[in-house]
């Protein structure tokens, strides 16, 4: 998760079509151990930013795409405790273990929106780069996917096929006042594949 807010604390100093998604997912093959996997798409605009200041955008896998875009997908594999211990994944994140076999997992979604705010500027020109920050934002997102065998209970959406649960978070909803989001994405899962 922390490399998602340092992502999300850029979209307010870079120019309005500087924009990308996000997707993380942590899966549980079994009862002890788990794979966490994150993916950036940065726009080409993005992308030039972030690594204007000549650190790499991506400590895993960069790969640049057809349209100009970049995508960065990092991996983490390993026991739930190890898991827990690597900060860039487990900030933010809650795994307990519930009686048959079950995981309850929460990603605290306040780590998400606490410290994203657009400039706190009053007067008409504020206004208009509110709107169109929001406008350049529309299409893209923040996803957040728990996987195992099966779904028992979440308070996000539910796959077809009943093994993922899955909450979206539209970027422009951050800048909107009106949009509340629940404290956290949780669901309880039965572990395996």
């Amino acid at each position: 998760m922390r490399r998602v807010l340092s992502f999300l604390s850029l979209i307010f100093v870079l120019p309005l079509a500087a924009c990308f998604d996000a997707e993380m997912t942590v899966a549980f093959p079994d009862e002890d151990n788990a794979v966490g996997t994150m993916v950036i798409t940065a726009t080409p605009e993005f992308y030039a930013m972030a690594t204007s200041s000549g650190d790499p955008f991506c400590e895993g896998e960069d790969a640049a795409l057809e349209d100009g875009s970049h995508s960065c997908t990092e991996i983490v594999t390993g026991t739930i405790d190890e898991f827990l211990a690597d900060p860039d994944m487990s900030e933010g994140l809650a795994i307990e273990r519930r009686d048959g076999g079950l995981l309850y997992v929460a990603f605290d979604l306040s780590e998400v929106t606490q410290d994203v705010a657009p400039p706190e500027e009053e007067g008409t020109d504020a206004e208009q780069m509110r709107q169109m920050m929001m406008a350049s934002f529309i299409g893209h997102k923040i996803a957040i996917n728990i996987a195992g065998a099966e779904i028992i209970e979440t308070n996000g959406t539910v796959s077809d096929d009943g093994t993922t649960a899955r909450f979206e978070i539209p970027l422009e909803t951050l800048l909107d006042s009106d949009t509340e989001l629940p404290d956290t994405f949780n669901a309880l899962v039965k572990p395996g594949t």
